[in-house]
């Protein structure tokens, strides 16, 4: 519970002007108690010792020939005779030997310090009783009530030094915490604009504004620069890509011979694979967060058929065969060129891995899952994968918020698993 009531800072103020009032008010009322018991006692004490000293002279008047009831002064009696002693402290003293304190009266709402004792007077062994009015020196109601309000006094003072204290550290701990947070907060964030923070705050309140607002600077810049490159790049690659594929379509309308054929049409492949993969990239570059404004669409069977047909040139090099299993077409935001990208990097990955036997892909509503009978993660030399191929599908999956898994298969070699995100 008291965890809870200062892990938030935006709270963390009150709660502590709560807790040091708390602790104001218990440090009072505790002192109170202390002071008025140790009233108390004192006031016991120097009875005692008074009554004590009466005792003394009443004992030497007594052995000088008095007897009976001796008035001392205003305050104190003395008795050598029990049958003088009032009634209510006679039935009190009757089976004690000796005894002192204070003794109060049903009847009288003053109370008396008593004390039994005994002399001896030529041998005889005498009784002595005195009666002090101790009320009559001890604080009054009058005066408990003036020591209650310096203590109340003592509790007020200190809670303004509390709150005084707690103020202060709050504006200089806890409030440039709140303005920071509350910065990173706002529902539009402006990048050009730095954080800002109160003067009066803490040393280390500064140095975290100046490095935060260094690093939004930084961030802002490198956006700045890869939107650049993005746009610059996507017209300095698609027109070298165009000015190939016209050409080769000029090429395919001429005569050839059937070799001059098959490296057209190789070319043709390799500049669509070309183009697909700019795509790819320059989606990333751009930096896209409107991801979820795309237009929702279905993965056909014919687009990863064409897909794996793609790859497949790299498959029957090595005499392996790719089998599809394509249970239900997938929903989903990302383009065809990103699962072109996506597919075609894990089946490459998937390929050079593998030296013999089947690549195995599947096809499901939430998932993709392609099994190869390579030599799995741990013996493989690069479990990383080749180039930038499971980086970029890394990055894509992240930005469609799809879980991407790559782990050792329990029977055969590596399993590259994609769980789509529900849309």
């Amino acid at each position: 519970m008291l965890n809870a009531s200062f892990s938030n800072t935006k709270t963390l103020t009150g709660h502590l002007a709560i807790f040091f009032t708390a602790v104001s008010v218990a440090v009072g009322i505790v002192s109170f108690f202390i002071f008025y018991l140790a009233l108390q006692w004192s006031e016991d004490r120097v009875g005692e010792r008074r009554i004590l000293i009466d005792r003394d002279a009443a004992v030497a008047r007594f052995l000088d020939g008095e007897n009976g009831a001796i008035q001392l002064d205003e305050l104190t009696v003395a008795y050598n005779d029990m049958t003088l002693v009032p009634e209510v402290y006679r039935e009190f003293l009757q089976t004690k030997q000796s005894y002192l304190g204070e003794v109060g009266e049903d009847f009288n709402p003053l109370s008396h310090m008593v004390l039994k004792g005994q002399y001896t007077d030529q041998g005889e062994t005498k009784p002595v009783v005195l009666l002090t009015l101790i009320d009559r020196v001890e604080f009054g109601i009058d005066e408990l009530v003036y020591s209650g309000a310096i203590v109340v006094m003592f509790v007020a003072t200190l809670m303004f030094v509390f709150g005084t204290i707690l103020y202060r550290l709050s504006i200089r701990l806890i409030e440039p915490l709140n303005d920071i947070t509350e910065q990173l907060n706002q529902d539009s964030i402006d990048v050009e604009q730095a954080f800002s923070i109160q003067p009066q705050s803490a040393q280390e309140f500064h140095l975290l504004t100046n490095r935060l607002n260094q690093y939004r600077s930084e961030l802002n810049q490198t956006l700045k620069r890869e939107q650049a490159f993005a746009r610059y790049a996507s017209h300095e690659l698609r027109t070298p890509l165009t000015v190939v594929k016209g050409a080769n379509k000029l090429l395919m309308r001429s005569e050839s011979t059937d070799f001059q054929g098959r490296q057209i049409q190789r070319i043709e492949d390799a500049t669509q694979e070309m183009i697909t993969m700019v795509d790819a990239l320059l989606s990333i570059v751009r930096y896209e967060r409107n991801t979820g404004d795309a237009p929702l669409r279905e993965i056909t069977k014919e687009e990863i058929e064409s897909i794996v047909e793609s790859n497949a040139i790299q498959a029957s090099s090595k005499h392996l065969e790719i089998e599809l299993s394509f249970d239900s077409s997938p929903v989903t935001r990302a383009t065809e060129p990103v699962i072109n990208m996506i597919l075609g990097n894990l089946l490459r990955n998937a390929i050079a891995a593998t030296e013999q036997g089947i690549i195995t892909v599947n096809i499901s509503k939430d998932k993709l899952v392609i099994i190869d009978d390579g030599s799995g993660l741990k013996e493989a030399p690069n479990s990383e994968g080749h180039g930038l191929g499971l980086l970029i599908v890394d990055d894509l999956c992240q930005r469609y918020q799809w879980q991407f898994d790559i782990q050792n298969h329990q029977s055969r070699g590596c399993m590259a698993s994609i769980k789509f995100d529900p849309v």
